[in-house]
Order: C-alpha cells, then structure tokens, then sequence
C-alpha cells in the first residue's frame, strides 16, 4: 500500500477505515443470515404444499401455531388452495402450483441476492486485510524508533 511511514493521524484514519469496514462486514453478514432464513422457509412452504396435496381430500390435517410454541390439530377445508404474502403487507389467494411458483421464484430472487451480497462482504475482507497488512507493515516500521536500552 505505502512504503513510507505513516504519521499518526495517517494510522488513525487508516484504522478509522478498518473498524468501518469490519461494522460494514458484520452488518452484511447479519443481513445474509436474514435472506438464508427467508430462503429456507421458502423451501418449508413449498414442502407443506407438496405433502398436503398429497394428502387425502378428507385427511388432511396439521398443526397449526397459535403463538407461545403452542398448536392445535387442525383439519384443512382447501389444502388445494394457499394464501402467500407478496410483500408490503399484501397477501394472495392462489392455488398450490402457483402458489409453488410464487415461492420458487422468490426463493431464485433471494439466492441472488444472497450471491450479491456474499460478492460484496468479500470485497469488504479484503479490504480489512490490505488494511491489517498495512497496520502490521507500519508497526514493524515504527518498531526501531521505539527501541527500548
């Protein structure tokens, strides 16, 4: 990066710029966890619409959550038909196949997203590396003025 030594403001801003890049690493990585979940519950929900429409016409039954960890055994009047968010507090009544469709694509959506994103908190390691290379590079240059007799 340099080959001369920093001042100590210089070092500062440097380091400055290392702590900014780790918070910016860390919030990114808190964000990508978020999308793994949004993506696996996608793969959940496309599951549960597979297995009810196998499911008898009569026999279809689940668990249904009623908050607290609590449920109830509940038996399903429509299993051949989904409501899915799509997003802004707006819901749809669809069949199962587009319902299927809805959620595979926003599961495509976010797996791309997901790869954005893992792209950028690359970028952002490296960044914090040439910064620790460089903070290890001025330490070692500042090391004979602070020689101890």
């Amino acid at each position: 990066m340099m080959d001369r030594q920093l001042t100590d403001q210089e070092l500062q801003g440097l380091m400055a710029r290392h702590d900014e890049y780790q918070a910016q690493a860390e919030a990114l990585a808190g964000q990508m966890e978020a999308i793994q979940i949004s993506i696996l519950e996608c793969e959940r929900a496309v599951s549960t619409i597979d297995a009810l429409e196998s499911e008898d016409e009569d026999g279809a039954t689940s668990l249904v959550p009623i908050g607290a960890g609590s449920f109830v055994h509940a038996r399903l009047v429509k299993s051949d038909r989904a409501i899915v968010s799509l997003g802004a507090s707006v819901s749809a009544e669809m069949s199962a196949d587009a319902a299927r469709g809805c959620l595979s694509d926003r599961k495509e959506k976010l797996i791309n997203i997901l790869g954005q994103m893992d792209k950028s908190l690359k970028e952002l390691a490296g960044r914090v590396q040439t910064i620790q290379a460089e903070a290890n590079k001025q330490m070692q240059l500042r090391q004979p003025d602070q020689a101890y007799m």
